[in-house]
């Protein structure tokens, strides 16, 4: 009870915060924001990974050695996560026209991954993890210094690639199936002035840290458990969908697998 007052208490700080700093017109726009991410985040807690039915606890998971649950893949996957839903209510923060909409976004979104920790302490899986409370504060962070130079958000794409892993079926959860996915910083090269102009343009430099095999569902793999970091150049589609803002956007989060050619590293054990 304690542990559940204590947290319920800083999520009136941020409302209290955000609250001070938003005129009255703003106030539903952004509240409306918190409750719609919170309700949905809830509701899949719920569903898949069983908030609310045990005692809460912390958990104590490390960062990304080979004895954690997901290799660090789940560190890379909360700031990924923080990251897009930053940018998602600031979206629509400044389609509402809301006053300083990315303060008020990153405030927001810290304020529903927060609610995620609350939920993962009663779960019987996970607990309230420091390590991914700071990965989202990375995410939300990013998010904002972005938003508030044009010129870096540009250059900068951070994205998911994601395809189902060997050992996943429906009956897995497809948000933990780290070892589907590859979390990356893109640099795009039509940011870059001097090669704007030139067939360079549709090229960036991609970045990026995977793991496979650490999930109970995954198929065991010949060596065990793998963590590798990555560099490659790819294909970069923000550029070349740039007058479709959809498929512009989609590809500025999402990126599509086999598209680069890259070498990797893979951690030792």
């Amino acid at each position: 009870m304690k542990f559940t007052l204590g947290f319920l208490l800083t999520l009136a700080v941020f409302s209290s915060s955000l609250h001070a700093q938003t005129r009255e017109k703003d106030r539903d726009t952004v509240l409306l924001g918190f409750s719609t991410t919170a309700v949905a985040m809830t509701a899949w807690g719920i569903a898949r990974w069983d908030w609310f039915q045990h005692s809460p606890k912390f958990k104590r998971e490390g960062w990304f050695g080979a004895d954690t649950h997901a290799g660090g893949a789940d560190k890379t996957g909360h700031f990924y996560m923080s990251y897009a839903l930053a940018d998602l209510l600031l979206w629509d923060f400044r389609r509402q026209g809301v006053s300083k909409p990315e303060k008020k976004a990153a405030l927001t979104a810290l304020a529903t991954m927060t609610l995620l920790e609350i939920g993962d302490a009663t779960s019987s899986k996970y607990g309230f993890s420091l390590e991914d409370l700071i990965a989202d504060a990375g995410g939300v962070l990013a998010s904002w210094v972005l938003a508030k130079n044009p010129h870096l958000d540009d250059l900068i794409d951070i994205r998911m690639e994601y395809w189902p892993s060997a050992g996943f079926d429906l009956t897995e959860d497809a948000a933990s199936d780290y070892s589907g996915m590859r979390h990356l910083i893109a640099l795009r090269a039509d940011a870059i002035p001097r090669l704007s102009k030139t067939p360079l343009r549709f090229l960036e430099l991609q970045t990026g840290y995977y793991t496979r095999g650490f999930r109970s569902f995954d198929r065991p793999l010949e060596n065990g458990p793998e963590r590798h970091v990555y560099l490659g150049v790819g294909i970069s589609l923000p550029t070349v969908f740039k007058h479709n803002s959809a498929a512009k956007t989609i590809f500025s989060y999402l990126q599509p697998p086999n598209l680069n050619i890259s070498t990797s590293y893979r951690f030792q054990d």
